[in-house]
């Protein structure tokens, strides 16, 4: 079962309780990830984060897009008791994985995610949900993350892990996010990181005032976003550093499917770069991906227009090991991909969230909701 805390305040205030109250989960993460730092490249956490503050520059944009959320982080430092440069290297879900595969062509694990959108029926609210792939360490640190500032026309629901501010969730208006990474497209030094992105989009009362957010801020990683909101389709950005594309799965058109490729994005520099520097042997055995796989089982459970979308056919297929959607760590040796969790987001003037803390096979669903 998840964990949940409700945040009351500013963003200090709120960030300070989530530390306080989640100390010895944030600070064995840290440990988690300083030991999978080591294990991937053999350095310890000072050195590498003096290297990665150097050559990136994510705080301009986070004070200027964020600066509450960036409050939050260093309130989480102050309630953990722990340093403020590792907190916030622990909000980088994207870029620092990307940054060790820039600088040793070495990637820490690569994520996974499997997701969709579908638009309102008859007989049903607009739904996103994804299968969040996160490596095997995370487990056992889920939490969902109540936030209420009295400044803020929502309340939000973030699903996450101790000491982060968000991976996924949905606000009080009904407005939800769901996020798959995308490492062969460009990103940006300079950008907006994607844990920001989603909270500062999450911020937002209505589902244009979030489309506005995502089109004004530099992103920092590239990133598939599934969004919706009530009385509204639900929409696809393929987001690099360049540019932002709107996806549709072909055939049909109600819903999209997506996992960790391109689909209408072109700007895939990264993944070209590899492809040049590396031995074809060794990019393929690296880098090699489940998503193509997954993508195709997304559209063999739920890809024809025929087939009904509700919450319970979207986690019977989430539940499914043809690809793998739903994912146990599968390959020996190796922190491989694992399901932290499977999200199931009701966008409709009484949202709901729909979380299994765990791949969704064998893990029991909780329902959330806001208010009485």
């Amino acid at each position: 079962m998840v964990r949940k805390i409700v945040l009351r305040g500013k963003g200090r205030a709120r960030g300070r309780a989530h530390g306080e109250e989640l100390r010895d989960l944030v600070l064995e993460q840290q440990e988690r990830w300083t030991q999978a730092l080591q294990d991937d490249i053999g350095l310890s956490p000072a050195p590498y984060l003096d290297r990665l503050f150097a050559e990136t520059n994510f705080m301009p944009a986070i004070e200027r897009w964020t600066p509450d959320l960036l409050e939050e982080v260093r309130g989480i430092a102050e309630g953990a008791g722990t340093d403020f440069r590792l907190t916030l290297a622990r909000q980088l879900s994207d870029e620092e994985p990307w940054f060790r595969r820039e600088i040793w062509l070495q990637s820490r694990i690569a994520k996974g995610c499997s997701s969709l959108g579908v638009d309102a029926a008859p007989d049903r609210p607009a739904l996103i949900a994804q299968n969040m792939d996160m490596p095997l360490w995370h487990d056992g640190h889920q939490v969902l993350l109540h936030s209420i500032d009295p400044d803020s026309p929502v309340e939000v629901l973030s699903y996450t892990v101790a000491g982060k501010i968000s991976l996924a969730g949905l606000n009080s208006a009904g407005v939800g996010i769901c996020c798959n990474s995308m490492n062969h497209l460009d990103h940006d030094v300079n950008g907006l990181p994607e844990d920001f992105v989603v909270r500062g989009f999450l911020s937002q009362p209505t589902l244009a005032a979030g489309l506005d957010f995502m089109h004004r801020v530099p992103h920092a990683s590239p990133q598939n976003y599934v969004v919706g909101g009530p009385g509204h389709p639900v929409v696809d950005l393929e987001v690099s550093a360049s540019s932002i594309h709107r996806y549709r799965t072909p055939g049909t058109t109600d819903r999209v499917l997506h996992t960790n490729h391109p689909l209408v994005n072109p700007d895939d520099g990264p993944w070209r770069r590899l492809r040049e520097l590396l031995p074809p042997d060794l990019f393929a055995t690296r880098f090699r991906s489940t998503s193509q796989a997954r993508l195709a089982a997304l559209h063999r459970l739920l890809g024809r227009p025929d087939q009904p979308v509700t919450p319970d056919t979207i986690r019977a297929a989430f539940s499914q090991h043809d690809g793998p959607v739903c994912r146990h760590g599968e390959v020996e040796g190796r922190r491989d991909a694992f399901t932290l969790g499977c999200l199931i987001m009701e966008l409709s003037d009484r949202p709901s969230l729909h979380v299994a803390a765990g791949p969704p096979c064998s893990t029991p669903f909780q329902i959330f909701g806001f208010g009485a």
